[in-house]
């Protein structure tokens, strides 16, 4: 009797631990999905709801704003991929060497991402102000311009802004992985391609970047999903502005949904934004993994 007391007391903590985890799931993430599903096809502003159907995403579909909002975040994901990617390769690979002073410098390449996004997003805007920023005294005092210049006051300018910003903050992370990377390619298939002539370039393209094939690939996934959802930097940073030119998806969710400047508070019409948004999302991933695997086949 006592071995049974003991054995479903063990079960009942299992199962108390087991269950947390899906408690905290329905709670956390799938009531705010069904939420989210109900009411994009309701008009609704936080007090009153009125069914409308389709209408919610009839609106949406016909927004250049929204479509605007959609360039924009893939424009900002891939473009921090292009750039970020072959960077942080490049920064693990010489500071994979025998560099004086490389903890230093992985240390200072690391410790950006450990700063909040949207105090980074305040820092730039301080340092980018017209006339009291450190960036337009640079310019000003080096000659490049002869008076100072608002950098984000263009919509090109902005998105190149957000794209370097978030490449410098995400740089030390990804060399990082690559660098663990790095440290499991075995030195016997570096010094058999030197006995067979190869330079430092051939043994880039040719070792290293193929054996770095897995790693590369979860940096480019995690790349992709963090950066279609990009919201902190741009909202403190621009704000979508100029005239929607930096607008991303989730910002244009967020000005709906919480009744922005210039924006009337319309739940349901955020919600579908929300649904259309996360099968963007999703479409991108899926597209993404499809390539991964044929390109891991043909490996």
């Amino acid at each position: 009797m006592t071995l049974k007391r003991a054995r479903t007391r063990e079960l009942a903590s299992i199962y108390l631990m087991v269950s947390v985890p899906y408690l905290l799931f329905v709670i956390f993430v799938l009531f705010p999905l069904l939420w989210i599903l109900r009411y994009s096809f309701y008009d609704y502003d936080g007090v009153r709801a009125s069914f409308v159907g389709l209408r919610n995403f009839q609106s949406l579909m016909q927004d250049n704003v929204w479509w605007q909002a959609v360039g924009n975040t893939l424009i900002l994901t891939f473009g921090g991929l292009a750039l970020g990617t072959p960077l942080a390769l490049l920064f693990a690979v010489i500071l994979n060497g025998q560099l004086k002073g490389r903890v230093f410098f992985r240390t200072a390449l690391y410790f950006p991402i450990l700063i909040s996004t949207a105090v980074v997003g305040v820092v730039f805007r301080i340092m980018l102000a017209p006339d009291t920023g450190i960036i337009n005294g640079l310019l000003v005092g080096l000659g490049i311009v002869d008076k100072p210049i608002y950098i984000l006051a263009s919509a090109g300018t902005a998105l190149l802004t957000l794209i370097l910003i978030e490449v410098w903050q995400g740089l030390g992370y990804n060399m990082t992985l690559i660098l663990a990377g790095l440290q499991r390619i075995p030195q016997e298939l570096y010094e058999a391609a030197k006995i067979d002539g190869a330079n430092e370039w051939q043994r880039l393209v040719f070792i290293t970047i193929p054996q770095l094939g897995k790693m590369l690939q979860i940096i480019i996934m995690l790349g992709i999903l963090n950066g279609l959802k990009i919201f902190d930097l741009v909202n403190v940073l621009t704000r979508g502005q100029p005239n929607h030119g930096s607008e991303t998806m989730v910002t244009y969710i967020f000005n709906y949904f919480f009744e922005q400047e210039g924006y009337r508070a319309q739940q349901g019409y955020a919600a579908s934004a929300s649904i259309v948004a996360c099968l963007i999302i999703s479409l991108v991933a899926a597209i993404y993994f499809i390539l991964s695997k044929k390109l891991g086949d043909h490996e």
